[in-house]
């Protein structure tokens, strides 16, 4: 019998075969070899029901359950197309009456990258259905799906679409999934959310992004929170190559930033069906950003934050974030939209901790992905704004809980500009400090905006080189719940100026850093008793 090869099913060696003779019998060992070509026969056949499945795959499905929409890049030859038509097919043969979309760059590019796959994973009883009133699949290697669409006995539908297309074919219409496949433009990205909603649909984003850090990669990863992260071999092991990773790993699974979404990089060395080996032959010399790009489908933000120390270590659970210290509150007032407010602790150890923010994420996000370098407005700008000076004193007042902090601070362009109060012209500080209720603000020290981004670096600054200790770690942390300062955190790289939308919550924690806030106990403003000595 000849032997078949097969990246999973690996061939024995002779001498492997003589062994198992030996132990097991020659008719045990036909028996054996013949089952092994069985598989590898049934898999040609129908791929949908014989076809391997990778554990990133497990990985994948297991995301999409959780997540309305899942991002998967990776590197050349990941498997990425090969998941996610498979995945249309089980959406369609599962899902009676169920309605996919699947979206390429042009007419000629789905029929070649995508079309043939699904007709892969078509079940092969399907690929022969006869026409009737309802099925109607008619393929062929050269033109694709017939009128870029079939029918299946179900009445499940798919159309093919392109992004070649007037935009008004995707609007309006319901669909349960949505496939789109290699530079899908971000506003389309945003038409179709709208698309799945009724149906409480699913859309999965696959690509490897070799035109770099497009407004699509960011749209969901910027922000993000790596949970799971992989080694990756063909990089350097004694450097990070990305923050949130260790040493020598790169993402392998993280939450987006926006709520509804995830992402998963698929590893070229995660597909057995890959070469591998090759992948790094041609890699070799290359530099760190392709190697990022073509083996494990990480696109680098070359503008970069303006706070590159910043990471998961310096987010902790609210539940970690010390109960005493001296406490500061921080605002940067605004016009037509929310003032942006956080609250930090100054602690006994010497750290800094943001504990609260208002807009938190309860009321939207402060900053969104966009074609910006430092994103648009979001929704929290602009929810709920419009209040006047006594209204935002009493929301102050029940954030706080009755707990006022030791000192409050303001931006001090906007907090000494001349108001019109109830009493003539008046700064926001007399108005805020006036009244009923009034509450004390200082201006902020008017140093330049690169003082104090060196200063809140300072803060993240500790040598990584080393084990994090006492006396090796950075000083600043922000509570998981103020998402919108973590976002602004990772994501602010200052090219817009002063209209940058992530810019605010900078401000205010800028504003406390040139203040200088420290811990004062019982015993910091004490004399000591011993008089004048003459």
């Amino acid at each position: 019998m000849t032997l078949s090869d097969h990246p999973v099913l690996i061939k024995p060696t002779p001498e492997q075969l003589k062994v198992l003779v030996q132990k097991r019998g020659a008719d045990f060992v036909a028996k054996f070899l013949q089952d092994r070509e069985d598989k590898i026969q049934a898999e040609k056949l129908d791929p949908y029901r014989h076809g391997y499945e990778p554990k990133h795959w497990a990985d994948a499905d297991k995301l999409f359950s959780e997540f309305d929409e899942l991002c998967v890049m990776g590197g050349n030859r990941a498997g990425k197309t090969e998941w996610a038509a498979k995945k249309v097919m089980q959406i369609l043969t599962a899902k009676p009456d169920a309605r996919v979309w699947c979206l390429h760059t042009t007419s000629q590019s789905s029929m070649q990258m995508q079309q043939n796959v699904i007709w892969k994973y078509m079940p092969a009883e399907l690929k022969t259905a006869k026409k009737t009133k309802i099925t109607n699949i008619s393929y062929s290697q050269k033109n694709g799906f017939s009128d870029n669409t079939f029918i299946l006995p179900n009445k499940s539908q798919c159309f093919f679409m392109n992004y070649a297309q007037d935009k008004k074919v995707i609007e309006g219409g319901e669909v349960d999934f949505i496939w789109c496949d290699e530079l899908v433009p971000l506003d389309w990205i945003e038409t179709l959310r709208y698309r799945i909603v009724t149906r409480r649909g699913k859309m999965a984003v696959t690509f490897t992004p070799v035109q770099g850090y497009s407004q699509v990669v960011k749209d969901y990863v910027s922000g993000c929170k790596v949970k799971e992260q992989r080694k990756a071999t063909l990089l350097d092991q004694a450097h990070q190559h990305v923050s949130g990773c260790n040493k020598g790993n790169m993402p392998y699974i993280a939450h987006s930033f926006r709520k509804n979404s995830a992402c998963i990089w698929f590893h070229s060395d995660l597909n057995p069906y890959n070469p591998f080996d090759q992948l790094a032959k041609t890699l070799e010399g290359k530099n760190t950003n392709e190697i990022k790009i073509r083996a494990y489908g990480w696109a680098e933000n070359t503008i970069g934050s303006q706070f590159p120390r910043f990471d998961d270590h310096n987010v902790l659970p609210a539940d970690k974030i010390p109960t005493e210290g001296t406490d500061y509150m921080v605002c940067d007032p605004a016009g037509a939209r929310n003032w942006f407010m956080i609250w930090a602790r100054a602690a006994k150890d010497g750290n800094i901790y943001i504990f609260r923010e208002f807009p938190d994420i309860s009321m939207g996000e402060w900053t969104v992905p966009s074609e910006k370098a430092d994103g648009k407005a979001g929704t929290a700008q602009r929810n709920g704004a419009g209040m006047g000076i006594d209204q935002y004193k009493e929301l102050i007042r029940e954030l706080e809980k009755g707990k006022e902090p030791e000192r409050r601070f303001i931006d001090p362009r906007a907090g000494g500009t001349q108001a019109v109060g109830r009493d003539g012209g008046t700064t926001l500080i007399e108005l805020l400090d006036s009244g009923d209720s009034p509450m004390f603000f200082e201006p902020a020290a008017g140093l330049r905006l690169e003082e104090g981004i060196t200063i809140i670096n300072d803060w993240l600054s500790y040598d990584s080189s080393q084990p994090r200790s006492v006396i090796n770690q950075p000083r600043l942390y922000i509570s998981e719940e103020c998402q919108n300062l973590i976002y602004s955190m990772r994501e602010w790289t200052g090219a817009d100026g002063e209209k940058g939308a992530s810019k605010d919550p900078i401000d205010c924690l800028r504003y406390l850093a040139v203040m200088a806030p420290e811990y004062n106990d019982i015993n910091t403003f004490r004399g000591n008793n011993k008089g004048f000595s003459y």
